[in-house]
């Protein structure tokens, strides 16, 4: 569960968002929209912890995973071993399972073992929404997770995040007609929270 009361964020004098007062349940996806800088992934941000400097208060009851727009892959691991970073004792089962959850996604076994380096931008991204689902956490943040997918990958991948929501709250920050095609159990539009003054 996310309690967010009055919550606002500025960048120097400018005003982010403000006023912000929402409760989200346990499970399910939460839709978040927006124009482009209304500060989707800055609320991301602040749920997740990484972000301190912000007024108001906020109450997050599990632990977070989070896929960011930038990939944030390690470079010295595979494919495969990004996945399982995500834990800090890994066995054979957990690695087969990181491997399903791969080739789910379309990656051939080869594939799996070839460094970031060596990966294409959606390869990149679907690793790491691949690495945040598999976590298995409570709260899992996906900020623009199709971005660089095919019609048929998104297909896929939005499948996973419906199946990953029956157990975990997923906050997702996609383009309208991706959000729209997972039933949600709530929807924050960060247009209502700018200020018509800022």
């Amino acid at each position: 569960m996310i309690n967010i009361e009055s919550l606002g964020k500025h960048f120097g004098d400018k005003l982010i968002f403000s006023d912000i007062t929402v409760t989200l349940p346990d499970r399910g996806v939460v839709r978040l929209l927006g124009d482009s800088g209304s500060g989707k992934t800055t609320l991301l941000r602040i749920i997740a912890g990484l972000d301190p400097d912000y007024s108001g208060k906020i109450f997050r009851d599990g632990k977070v995973s989070f896929a960011f727009q930038e990939y944030r892959l390690f470079d010295s691991l595979t494919a495969k071993e990004n996945v399982l970073a995500v834990k800090n004792h890994t066995n054979a089962e957990d690695a087969e399972n990181a491997a399903d959850m791969l080739r789910k996604l379309r990656f051939e076994d080869a594939d799996m073992d070839k460094y970031p380096s060596d990966l294409s931008g959606g390869m990149k991204q679907r690793v790491s929404v691949a690495r945040a689902l598999f976590a298995g956490r409570d709260i899992i943040l996906l900020d623009e997770p199709t971005k660089e997918l095919d019609a048929e990958l998104r297909e896929i991948l939005l499948g996973m995040i419906s199946e990953a929501s029956k157990s975990s709250l997923v906050i997702l920050v996609s383009h309208i007609d991706d959000a729209l095609s997972i039933p949600c159990v709530a929807e924050i539009n960060l247009n209502n929270y700018i200020s018509t003054t800022k």
